[in-house]
């Protein structure tokens, strides 16, 4: 089998801002928040963990109390809830 004929991972459940979205494990949450509508302006962000433009607050299964990450550098995992976003994301219309 070619990586190119793999099947993608499987998806995680996580929470943002209380909304239930399906999400790969394998790719960092500032990108799913981007596909989600929560980017409104990709240029503010450096994608790596070179700024602070993405810092959330989150709270994992193992931890309820919210920590501060970066989005870029934090995967989902069963349970995640985005529960504060910085002032640089964007609620969506949708939400």
């Amino acid at each position: 089998m070619t990586a190119s004929s793999l099947p993608p991972p499987d998806s995680v459940e996580i929470t943002i801002l209380g909304r239930r979205y399906r999400a790969r494990p394998d790719v960092s949450l500032v990108w799913v928040l981007y596909d989600e509508g929560y980017i409104e302006s990709a240029s503010r962000f450096c994608w790596n963990g070179t700024c602070l433009n993405c810092m959330i607050s989150v709270t994992t299964p193992e931890r309820g109390t919210p920590v501060r990450v970066k989005a870029c550098e934090i995967f989902p995992s069963p349970g995640l809830a985005v529960v504060k976003l910085g002032g640089e994301f964007q609620i969506p219309l949708a939400a």
